[in-house]
Protein backbone atom coordinates (compact mmCIF):
# COMPACT_ATOMS: atom_id res chain seq x y z
CA UNK A 1 0.00 0.00 0.00
CA UNK A 2 1.32 3.43 -0.94
CA UNK A 3 1.91 5.82 1.96
CA UNK A 4 -0.74 8.48 2.54
CA UNK A 5 1.82 10.95 3.87
CA UNK A 6 5.56 11.59 3.97
CA UNK A 7 7.16 12.68 7.24
CA UNK A 8 10.30 14.73 6.57
CA UNK A 9 12.65 14.99 9.58
CA UNK A 10 15.42 17.59 9.31
CA UNK A 11 18.35 16.16 11.28
CA UNK A 12 21.81 17.31 12.32
CA UNK A 13 23.65 14.98 14.70
CA UNK A 14 21.98 14.12 18.06
CA UNK A 15 21.14 10.42 17.56
CA UNK A 16 19.94 10.44 21.18
CA UNK A 17 17.21 12.90 20.20
CA UNK A 18 16.39 10.88 17.11
CA UNK A 19 15.88 7.71 19.18
CA UNK A 20 13.17 9.49 21.19
CA UNK A 21 11.55 10.91 18.08
CA UNK A 22 11.40 7.42 16.57
CA UNK A 23 9.79 6.18 19.79
CA UNK A 24 7.07 8.80 19.38
CA UNK A 25 6.61 7.81 15.73
CA UNK A 26 6.12 4.12 16.60
CA UNK A 27 3.16 5.01 18.82
CA UNK A 28 1.27 7.24 16.37
CA UNK A 29 -2.44 6.55 15.95
CA UNK A 30 -2.02 7.03 12.18
CA UNK A 31 0.86 5.04 10.71
CA UNK A 32 0.44 4.92 6.93
CA UNK A 33 3.34 7.27 6.25
CA UNK A 34 6.89 6.96 5.04
CA UNK A 35 9.79 8.59 6.88
CA UNK A 36 12.44 10.67 5.15
CA UNK A 37 15.53 11.72 7.10
CA UNK A 38 16.90 15.00 5.72
CA UNK A 39 20.42 14.77 7.15
CA UNK A 40 22.47 17.98 7.11
CA UNK A 41 25.81 16.20 7.44
CA UNK A 42 25.61 13.92 10.49
CA UNK A 43 27.95 11.01 11.16
CA UNK A 44 27.64 7.24 11.15
CA UNK A 45 25.84 7.16 14.50
CA UNK A 46 22.78 8.84 13.00
CA UNK A 47 22.86 6.46 10.02
CA UNK A 48 22.90 3.49 12.40
CA UNK A 49 19.99 4.91 14.41
CA UNK A 50 17.98 5.28 11.21
CA UNK A 51 18.87 1.75 10.10
CA UNK A 52 17.62 0.22 13.36
CA UNK A 53 14.34 2.13 13.16
CA UNK A 54 13.82 1.15 9.51
CA UNK A 55 13.98 -2.55 10.38
CA UNK A 56 10.63 -2.32 12.15
CA UNK A 57 8.73 0.51 10.44
CA UNK A 58 5.94 -0.80 8.14
CA UNK A 59 6.45 1.85 5.44
CA UNK A 60 9.63 2.94 3.71
CA UNK A 61 12.41 4.89 5.43
CA UNK A 62 14.73 6.98 3.28
CA UNK A 63 17.94 8.54 4.57
CA UNK A 64 18.93 11.51 2.42
CA UNK A 65 22.26 13.08 3.35
CA UNK A 66 24.84 15.58 2.15
CA UNK A 67 28.21 16.54 3.61
CA UNK A 68 28.51 18.89 6.56
CA UNK A 69 29.24 22.35 5.19
CA UNK A 70 27.34 24.40 7.76
CA UNK A 71 23.60 24.93 8.16
CA UNK A 72 22.10 23.93 4.80
CA UNK A 73 18.70 22.70 5.90
CA UNK A 74 16.96 24.34 2.94
CA UNK A 75 18.94 22.21 0.49
CA UNK A 76 18.66 18.84 2.20
CA UNK A 77 14.95 19.22 2.98
CA UNK A 78 14.25 19.99 -0.67
CA UNK A 79 16.26 16.90 -1.61
CA UNK A 80 14.22 14.78 0.80
CA UNK A 81 10.98 16.13 -0.68
CA UNK A 82 12.19 15.17 -4.16
CA UNK A 83 12.42 11.59 -2.84
CA UNK A 84 8.94 11.57 -1.29
CA UNK A 85 6.38 9.05 -2.54
CA UNK A 86 3.29 10.73 -1.11
CA UNK A 87 1.46 13.89 -2.16
CA UNK A 88 1.17 15.04 1.45
CA UNK A 89 4.22 16.31 3.32
CA UNK A 90 4.64 16.74 7.07
CA UNK A 91 7.79 18.52 8.29
CA UNK A 92 9.45 18.25 11.69
CA UNK A 93 12.96 18.82 13.08
CA UNK A 94 15.29 16.32 14.71
CA UNK A 95 14.80 17.90 18.14
CA UNK A 96 11.01 17.58 18.45
CA UNK A 97 9.11 14.63 19.92
CA UNK A 98 5.59 14.06 18.63
CA UNK A 99 2.33 13.73 20.53
CA UNK A 100 0.83 10.32 19.70
CA UNK A 101 -1.92 11.91 17.58
CA UNK A 102 0.37 14.34 15.74
CA UNK A 103 0.33 12.64 12.34
CA UNK A 104 -3.37 11.80 12.59
CA UNK A 105 -4.33 15.45 13.08
CA UNK A 106 -2.12 16.75 10.28
CA UNK A 107 -3.44 14.10 7.91
CA UNK A 108 -7.10 14.52 8.86
CA UNK A 109 -7.09 18.29 8.35
CA UNK A 110 -5.10 18.34 5.10
CA UNK A 111 -6.50 20.65 2.43
CA UNK A 112 -5.18 21.79 -0.92
CA UNK A 113 -4.18 25.43 -0.98
CA UNK A 114 -3.45 25.47 2.74
CA UNK A 115 -0.48 24.98 5.05
CA UNK A 116 -1.14 23.59 8.53
CA UNK A 117 1.27 25.21 11.00
CA UNK A 118 1.77 24.22 14.62
CA UNK A 119 4.02 25.12 17.54
CA UNK A 120 5.94 23.22 20.23
CA UNK A 121 6.46 23.07 23.98
CA UNK A 122 10.00 24.32 24.63
CA UNK A 123 11.48 21.97 27.24
CA UNK A 124 14.36 23.18 29.37
CA UNK A 125 17.76 21.55 29.87
CA UNK A 126 16.78 19.78 33.09
CA UNK A 127 13.79 17.84 31.78
CA UNK A 128 15.52 17.17 28.45
CA UNK A 129 18.49 15.57 30.18
CA UNK A 130 16.37 13.21 32.29
CA UNK A 131 13.80 12.32 29.62
CA UNK A 132 13.77 8.62 28.76
CA UNK A 133 12.37 6.61 25.87
CA UNK A 134 9.97 5.05 28.37
CA UNK A 135 8.64 8.55 29.16
CA UNK A 136 7.79 8.86 25.48
CA UNK A 137 6.38 5.38 24.97
CA UNK A 138 4.14 5.54 28.07
CA UNK A 139 3.01 9.08 27.11
CA UNK A 140 4.18 10.53 30.42
CA UNK A 141 5.74 13.33 28.39
CA UNK A 142 2.28 14.31 27.13
CA UNK A 143 1.01 15.03 30.64
CA UNK A 144 1.39 18.77 31.41
CA UNK A 145 2.50 18.07 34.98
CA UNK A 146 5.54 16.26 33.58
CA UNK A 147 6.96 19.43 31.99
CA UNK A 148 4.97 22.31 33.51
CA UNK A 149 7.84 23.64 35.62
CA UNK A 150 10.47 22.82 32.99
CA UNK A 151 9.47 24.79 29.92
CA UNK A 152 9.17 28.38 28.76
CA UNK A 153 6.11 29.80 30.50
CA UNK A 154 4.79 31.34 27.31
CA UNK A 155 4.85 27.95 25.58
CA UNK A 156 2.72 26.06 28.12
CA UNK A 157 -0.44 26.85 26.16
CA UNK A 158 0.97 24.77 23.29
CA UNK A 159 0.96 21.60 25.39
CA UNK A 160 -2.79 21.00 25.65
CA UNK A 161 -4.49 18.69 23.17
CA UNK A 162 -7.86 20.19 22.24
CA UNK A 163 -9.60 18.11 19.55
CA UNK A 164 -12.05 20.18 17.54
CA UNK A 165 -10.10 23.41 17.97
CA UNK A 166 -8.91 23.47 14.35
CA UNK A 167 -12.19 24.71 12.86
CA UNK A 168 -12.78 27.27 15.61
CA UNK A 169 -9.29 28.77 15.54
CA UNK A 170 -9.23 29.07 11.76
CA UNK A 171 -12.69 30.57 11.40
CA UNK A 172 -11.55 34.17 11.79
CA UNK A 173 -8.70 34.42 9.27
CA UNK A 174 -5.99 35.25 11.82
CA UNK A 175 -2.53 35.61 10.26
CA UNK A 176 -0.25 32.77 11.24
CA UNK A 177 3.30 31.84 10.31
CA UNK A 178 5.24 28.65 9.80
CA UNK A 179 7.69 27.08 12.24
CA UNK A 180 9.78 24.55 10.32
CA UNK A 181 9.50 21.90 13.02
CA UNK A 182 5.72 21.57 12.74
CA UNK A 183 3.92 22.13 9.46
CA UNK A 184 2.32 20.18 6.64
CA UNK A 185 1.24 20.89 3.08
CA UNK A 186 0.30 19.13 -0.13
CA UNK A 187 3.39 18.43 -2.23
CA UNK A 188 1.85 20.26 -5.18
CA UNK A 189 1.55 23.45 -3.09
CA UNK A 190 5.15 23.09 -1.91
CA UNK A 191 6.34 22.61 -5.48
CA UNK A 192 4.30 25.60 -6.64
CA UNK A 193 6.65 27.95 -4.75
CA UNK A 194 9.73 25.85 -5.59
CA UNK A 195 10.17 24.65 -2.02
CA UNK A 196 12.66 26.18 0.37
CA UNK A 197 14.88 28.98 -0.94
CA UNK A 198 18.32 27.37 -1.08
CA UNK A 199 20.10 30.70 -1.28
CA UNK A 200 19.40 30.86 2.48
CA UNK A 201 22.42 29.30 4.17
CA UNK A 202 22.54 29.70 7.94
CA UNK A 203 19.64 29.47 10.37
CA UNK A 204 16.99 31.97 11.29
CA UNK A 205 14.93 33.14 8.32
CA UNK A 206 14.14 30.12 6.15
CA UNK A 207 10.68 29.61 7.67
CA UNK A 208 9.72 33.30 7.57
CA UNK A 209 10.74 33.37 3.91
CA UNK A 210 8.69 30.24 3.23
CA UNK A 211 5.63 31.74 4.93
CA UNK A 212 5.91 34.95 2.91
CA UNK A 213 6.16 33.11 -0.41
CA UNK A 214 3.21 30.83 0.38
CA UNK A 215 1.13 33.94 1.06
CA UNK A 216 2.31 35.62 -2.14
CA UNK A 217 1.04 32.55 -4.01
CA UNK A 218 -2.34 32.67 -2.28
CA UNK A 219 -1.78 29.70 0.03
CA UNK A 220 -3.50 30.06 3.38
CA UNK A 221 -1.57 29.42 6.62
CA UNK A 222 -3.84 27.65 9.14
CA UNK A 223 -3.06 26.92 12.77
CA UNK A 224 -3.09 23.36 14.04
CA UNK A 225 -1.30 24.22 17.28
CA UNK A 226 -3.77 22.69 19.76
CA UNK A 227 -4.25 19.47 17.81
CA UNK A 228 -0.74 18.64 16.51
CA UNK A 229 1.43 18.89 19.61
CA UNK A 230 5.17 18.40 19.88
CA UNK A 231 7.87 18.78 22.51
CA UNK A 232 11.15 20.55 21.70
CA UNK A 233 14.27 19.13 23.34
CA UNK A 234 16.69 21.66 24.75
CA UNK A 235 19.96 22.36 22.95
CA UNK A 236 22.12 25.38 22.34
CA UNK A 237 21.90 27.07 18.93
CA UNK A 238 24.32 29.11 16.87
CA UNK A 239 23.47 32.80 16.48
CA UNK A 240 21.51 33.93 13.43
CA UNK A 241 24.24 34.87 10.92
CA UNK A 242 22.32 37.28 8.67
CA UNK A 243 22.88 41.05 8.73
CA UNK A 244 19.91 43.43 8.88
CA UNK A 245 19.79 44.07 5.14
CA UNK A 246 19.85 40.34 4.29
CA UNK A 247 17.29 39.61 6.97
CA UNK A 248 14.81 42.11 5.56
CA UNK A 249 15.36 40.97 1.98
CA UNK A 250 14.75 37.34 2.84
CA UNK A 251 11.78 38.01 5.12
CA UNK A 252 10.00 40.13 2.51
CA UNK A 253 10.55 38.45 -0.87
CA UNK A 254 8.96 40.04 -3.92
CA UNK A 255 8.19 36.78 -5.74
CA UNK A 256 6.66 33.52 -4.57
CA UNK A 257 9.07 31.29 -6.51
CA UNK A 258 12.35 30.45 -4.81
CA UNK A 259 15.14 31.49 -7.21
CA UNK A 260 17.06 28.36 -6.28
CA UNK A 261 14.96 25.57 -4.91
CA UNK A 262 13.20 22.28 -5.41
CA UNK A 263 13.47 22.31 -9.19
CA UNK A 264 17.20 21.66 -9.08
CA UNK A 265 16.81 18.28 -7.39
CA UNK A 266 16.52 14.95 -9.12
CA UNK A 267 18.79 12.53 -10.92
CA UNK A 268 21.73 14.95 -10.88
CA UNK A 269 21.63 15.61 -7.15
CA UNK A 270 24.84 15.17 -5.19
CA UNK A 271 23.04 13.97 -2.05
CA UNK A 272 22.98 10.31 -1.10
CA UNK A 273 19.53 8.71 -0.89
CA UNK A 274 19.26 5.34 0.82
CA UNK A 275 15.95 3.47 0.83
CA UNK A 276 15.37 1.21 3.80
CA UNK A 277 12.54 -0.70 5.37
CA UNK A 278 9.54 -2.02 3.51
CA UNK A 279 9.22 -0.29 0.10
Amino acid sequence: MSPSASLVIAVYKRPDFLEKIFASIRYQTFTNFEVLIADDGSGADVAETVRRFAEHWPCSVKHVRHENEGFRKTIIVNEAVSNASSDYLVFIDGDCILHHRFMERHHNHRKRGAVLAGRRVMLDESVTSRLTIEDVETKRLEQPLFWWNNCLAGQRKHGFFVPGSFAIENAFGKRYWIVGSNFSVHASDFRAINGYDESIVGRGVEDINLTARFRLNGTRICTITREALQYHLFHRSDPVPHDAETYLRLCFPEKFLAPTGLDRHGATSSATSIAMGVP
